[in-house]
């Protein structure tokens, strides 16, 4: 499987003194597919944290069974899925790397898991690489088609109803609504149950439901915590968890170079929109729909998140908002350049915002590449 981040992996476990490889994103992005790829070919051993067999070999922090492993896998890339199964395998992990030089792959779906344990525990040894759904690019690369523009406009459209997660690719059209139901539904009473720890659950489902109405909106945490009845530190705190497992990313006010930003609050964008669609149950024709701009907002936001995240370079991405009340729906700074768009479903708008580049349906997909 064609991961763009893969040739990056490959190139850090090739080098002599090799960071650890820390995989992130959410659940069915294809992590554990991209760390077999990552070491196809190569001398490697696979563990499972869903395993308790696999875990209890990571449990025991005698020195002379750590020095009988490493001796057992000594030249072996060491691949472990789901490591936030078992936090306290770092101080394992971080002894095998430092003693005995040994490489790792971690992939992980939640952070909530591993604070306090792989952040501090690996402090300076970690190299972390987010896992997003798939690009037009990869998708092109799977299924052996050209990108050529009508390509690009089909999966755009159904980018934009149903997603791009790596398993939408290989099901049938008549599949996609009952999969994304029921993978929503699990990852938000399952997963977050199992990593949060939260009483009630349904709280923070209520929380998603009404956070993909809102996509691309400033966020109103007083009114949340209204309509939810909940406290604003349980709005953050819900917030924060559907963060960590990579079902969101927000967007927080930046300045230009002109003026400041005068918001405090934040935007909400779904990490795919298959999942947001399906919280919402409306898998309706784009075309019919009322939240289109919304939805383009949404892709093409995460779009240039990906591109910004798989090229490892320092960046700055968010929105800005003028005293007038005047917006601009993405500012990107990178290279000590910035970059500044608005997305609109319909037709350009035929006055043009000087430095403003305007992205709609005829240009979104290079966005989304």
């Amino acid at each position: 499987m064609h991961r763009t981040i893969l040739p990056q992996i490959q190139k850090e476990l090739e080098s002599k003194k090799s960071q650890i490889v820390l995989i992130l994103g959410m659940r069915q992005t294809g992590k554990t597919t991209l760390a077999k790829t990552a070491v196809t070919g190569k001398n490697h051993v696979f563990f499972n944290f869903d395993l308790a067999g696999d875990r209890s070999e990571f449990l025991d922090q005698d020195r002379h069974r750590l020095a009988l492993f490493a001796k057992r896998n000594k030249d072996k890339i060491i691949v472990i899925d789901e490591v936030q199964k078992l936090p306290e395998s770092t101080n394992v992990i971080k002894h095998l790397y430092d003693q005995y030089n040994l490489k790792f792959i971690l992939t992980g779906s939640s952070e909530l898991k591993m604070q306090g344990g792989l952040g501090d525990s690996l402090a300076g040894r970690l190299r972390i690489f987010r896992l997003y759904p798939l690009s037009f690019q990869e998708i092109s690369k799977q299924s052996n088609k050209e990108l050529d523009y009508e390509f690009g406009q089909e999966l755009l459209f159904k980018t934009l109803t149903f997603g791009s997660l790596p398993q939408i690719m290989n099901l049938k059209p008549e599949k996609y609504i009952p999969y994304l139901t029921d993978f929503t539904d699990q990852l938000l009473a399952k997963d977050v149950l199992e990593y949060s720890q939260i009483r009630k659950p349904t709280q923070i489902y209520s929380l998603a439901k009404l956070l993909a109405q809102q996509i691309g909106q400033l966020v109103n945490f007083n009114e949340l915590s209204l309509m939810l009845e909940i406290s604003r530190a349980s709005v953050y705190n819900y917030l924060d968890i559907l963060e960590k497992l990579s079902l969101i990313v927000r967007a927080n006010p930046i300045s230009t170079n002109e003026r400041e930003a005068i918001s405090k609050k934040c935007k909400i964008y779904f990490t795919d929109l298959g999942m947001r669609n399906a919280l919402l149950g409306n898998f309706d024709n784009f075309n019919l729909r009322t939240d289109r701009g919304y939805l383009l907002e949404n892709a093409v936001f995460v779009g240039i998140k990906r591109q910004l995240d798989y090229g490892s370079k320092p960046y700055k991405v968010g929105f800005f908002r003028s005293p007038q009340g005047s917006e601009i729906d993405i500012v990107v700074k990178k290279a000590n350049k910035e970059y500044l768009y608005e997305v609109k479903a319909s037709q350009k708008p035929l006055r043009q915002k000087r430095e403003v580049s305007f992205i709609t349906l005829e240009n979104a997909q290079e966005f989304l590449f």
